[in-house]
């Protein structure tokens, strides 16, 4: 057996001296370096070398799979996992950075002290480590540390089978940071357990504690006898326990967590009160159907009566999917509610198939006599120089008489030959139809084909476009599908330096096709020629000037013909701090006459000028306004309006934006906004408000405001909005957060006077603080946000 101390030769540090052993799946690493020359390694052998590195620290471990009932935790083991073994996956490898003896015998039996290694994106630390190359065991033991990734473990044993990707800790601990969940997280979570290990996408741990208390003495943790993780199925534990202050509070037999974010919105109840559905209480509580984890929902609501559901994921001979189902039998509407959902796919004849629907009936969030119904079917498969996808979409829906279906059905191929050369083809069929009182009120149907292939050669690119848009059966109600048809078209590109040589900035088109304005154009002939140029101009140390050109010429079968001219030229002289003057001109106008309405285009002659002056450090002012030199023969007005715009920020934390419009035409003030933003540690505040001079009142206010109360553990927030023309407010939402270090208690208030149903209500809330929370402080009644907008800032 050879030894080896802190300090081997030089030539084994670089890797020299030795060939390489050979690579094999689920080795160790690419090659391991040693004096005497290597007796060949049986399949599946790996590597092992140790040369010097800087840096070390690795990347995300398998550890965090033990967070036990914690959903979050589940998710993050599941982007972490390795591909299965059946895929080709990166040979692995060992670095030692450290040592202080290493041993190393004919049998590829390893045994090292004092050791610092970095395998895969992980550094792992250990008193001692002992394995064999060929079978890819090692046993690390001794104040074993991970570090990397966001992950901080330790713990007295660490056995890995490298071939297997087979894992188990002995004693173990880890502290999880944000960033290991690309910070679905908001804080640490801390884990410990007698035993963790786990297998491909399978993990276990036994008798396990977590929290996200990271005091000595934790405010409180779970506890678990055992814990089961498949990676995005289902975390099932058994003789779970909350403990809090150091007292138990309950202990469930059993606990299902589901690891599909779509199914669960989180299994703490809320409580609350409502205009709609009076005082309420909604839980989600998982289950296990089998081998599939799903969610059931309970809600019982004063007003309307117990809303039940289920989100159930299932996984069956190849096909996954999710299948979700309310039902509400509404007391207040005197209606029955129902929305259901479902997500499947699998492989089907090497198409890679997906079906979704979704259904809505009598639902109270939207209009109680509306159903609405939609689904969609595709199969898809792609290869090296290509693809094709066949879709079938339907779509339904229903109010007061009135219904509506559409339905599509598409066909998608793109071919490629080589880098010169490619196919894009597809089909639509296309039905829209509209009924009212049982009579058919509009029906429209057509087949839409479009084909295009295109090359390029050393002096052109070319491409040849072909599409028709044929009406099947009888189109009623005064409608029809508009478009235009190309049979076909042939278009050629190219630039100055393919064609001679030099570089000018001008490209230019050819072009020659027939087409047919629909729904009762007639066929048209036309040659078309383009002439772009963009010069590279160059200015001075603070000036600077840009211009372009085009030239548009078009000739058609009936006659007739038409030219475009069109400039655009843009300078700036630069000054002071960041500050400049700018004037833009923009020229377009069409000569002569076509009868496809696809090349009718306005005039424009308009000129515009600007300043930003950036005053000081503390004050920016903004001035912009137009010309339209076209306007006087239009018989319209000329000037733009004059926008002016001033920014003041005398420290970090106050910043004043203000801007305003003046009209040059009539010599009239149209508006003035203000908004006014701070940020300290304890006070954040955005308060906007809009005033009308013409009408001579403030016509809108909005307030946001967040705030830590007197050195307390309390923080409000609010968000009001306020119409000034009506004289009322449109949104009045208050949330109160009690911090409690590792938990937050906090109690809403949401009116939303705005919409087809009362929105108003008090929601009761109790979370953890480190997982992230679906509310709906900040939102309004149609999921829009509820923001003041300051406008510019720089």
């Amino acid at each position: 057996m050879k030894r080896m101390t802190t300090s081997p030769p030089a030539s084994i540090l670089r890797g020299e001296g030795s060939s390489p052993f050979p690579c094999r799946e689920g080795g160790w690493g690419d090659r391991f370096k040693r004096t005497s020359p290597p007796a060949p390694l049986p399949q599946g052998a790996g590597s092992f070398s140790f040369p010097r590195r800087e840096g070390g620290k690795g990347g995300r471990f398998f550890l965090p799979l033990a967070l036990t009932m914690i959903l979050y935790a589940g998710i993050a083991f599941a982007q972490q996992q390795p591909p299965a073994e059946t895929r080709p996956r990166k040979v692995e490898r060992l670095d030692v950075e450290r040592f202080s003896t290493l041993f190393l015998d004919a049998q590829n039996n390893l045994l090292a002290t004092d050791i610092l290694a970095h395998w895969r994106e992980y550094t792992i630390q250990a008193e001692s480590v002992e394995g064999n190359l060929d079978r890819g065991e090692y046993l690390f033991q001794g104040r074993v540390t991970l570090e990397g990734g966001g992950i901080d473990a330790h713990g007295e044993m660490l056995r890995l089978n490298v071939r297997r990707r087979l894992w188990q800790m002995q004693g173990a601990g880890a502290d999880l940071l944000p960033e290991f969940l690309k910070n679905q997280l908001r804080g640490t979570v801390r884990l410990s357990g007698q035993q963790l290990q786990g297998e491909q996408q399978e993990a276990q741990m036994q008798h396990g504690e977590v929290t996200t208390c990271l005091l000595e003495h934790p405010h409180y943790h779970f506890s678990a006898s055992s814990v089961d993780v498949v990676v995005d199925k289902r975390l099932v534990a058994r003789g779970v326990s909350l403990s809090a202050l150091d007292r138990k509070l309950f202990t469930l037999p059993t606990l299902v967590v589901p690891l599909d974010k779509r199914l669960s919105r989180g299994t703490l109840p809320q409580v609350g009160q409502s205009v709609e559905e009076g005082y309420y209480v909604k839980t989600a509580l998982g289950y296990l159907l089998g081998d599939n984890a799903g969610t059931a929902r309970i809600d019982l609501m004063q007003k309307k009566g117990i809303g039940l559901g289920i989100d159930q994921q299932y996984l069956w001979k190849g096909a996954a999917g999710l299948l979700s189902l309310y039902y509400l039998n509404d007391r207040s509407r005197a209606t029955r509610s129902v929305t259901a959902q479902i997500r499947h796919e699998q492989q089907l004849l090497g198409f890679n198939a997906r079906l979704t629907g979704d259904l809505r009936s009598g639902s109270y969030l939207y209009y109680s006599d509306t159903r609405a119904s939609s689904w969609q079917m595709s199969l898809s498969r792609a290869w090296s120089s290509g693809n094709l996808s066949i879709l079938s979409r339907l779509s339904q829906q229903s109010s007061a008489g009135y219904s509506t279906d559409s339905s599509t059905s598409s066909l998608r191929w793109n071919q490629r030959w080589g880098t010169r050369a490619s196919l894009t083809f597809s089909t639509d069929l296309s039905r829209f139809r509209s009924q009212s009182g049982g009579e058919v009120r509009s029906q429209q149907e057509q087949l839409a084909t479009q084909a295009s292939l295109s090359g390029s050669s050393s002096k052109f690119d070319w491409s040849l476009a072909f599409n028709r848009i044929i009406p099947i059966g009888g189109q009623t109600g005064g409608f029809t599908f508009g478009g235009i048809e190309k049979t076909p078209e042939l278009l050629l590109s190219t630039t100055d330096r393919r064609l001679f040589g030099k570089e000018m900035g001008l490209q230019m088109q050819l072009g020659l096709g027939s087409f047919r304005e629909l729904p009762q154009g007639s066929p048209i002939q036309r040659i078309l020629f383009e002439a772009r140029w963009n010069p590279t101009t160059s200015g001075g140390e603070r000036s600077s000037l840009s211009t372009s050109a085009l030239f548009r010429q078009v000739f058609t079968s009936d006659g007739t013909a038409q030219y475009i001219l069109q400039g655009n030229t843009d300078w700036q002289l630069r000054f002071g701090q960041n500050s400049r003057w700018y004037v833009n001109y923009r020229y377009l106008r069409p000569y002569g006459f076509t009868p496809l309405r696809t090349e009718y285009t306005g005039t424009t002659n308009f000129a515009s000028a600007g300043l930003e002056w950036n005053a000081s450090r503390a004050l920016s002012i903004r001035a912009y306004t137009g010309y339209d030199l076209f306007a006087r023969q239009r018989g319209s007005r000329p000037w733009q309006p004059l926008n002016l715009g001033l920014l003041w920020q005398p420290n970090p934390a106050w910043q004043l934006n203000v801007q305003s419009t003046l009209n040059l035409n009539e010599g009239q003030w149209n508006y003035l906004r203000a908004y006014l933003r701070a940020r300290t540690d304890a006070f954040s505040m955005n308060l906007n408000g809009v005033y009308d001079p013409i009408r001579h009142r403030w016509a809108s206010a909005n307030l946001w405001l967040d705030a830590q109360i007197f050195r307390m553990p309390l923080r409000v927030q609010t968000v009001l909005t306020y119409n000034g023309y009506v004289n009322r407010f449109e949104g009045r939402q208050l949330l109160l957060t009690w911090d409690l270090h590792c938990w937050e208690l906090s109690v809403g208030y949401i009116d939303n006077p705005l919409g087809f149903r009362a929105d108003r209500e008090v929601v009761f809330r109790l979370r953890i603080k480190a997982f992230p929370e679906v509310q709906r402080f900040g939102i309004g009644q149609f999921g829009q946000s509820l923001e003041t907008g300051g406008g510019w800032a720089y």
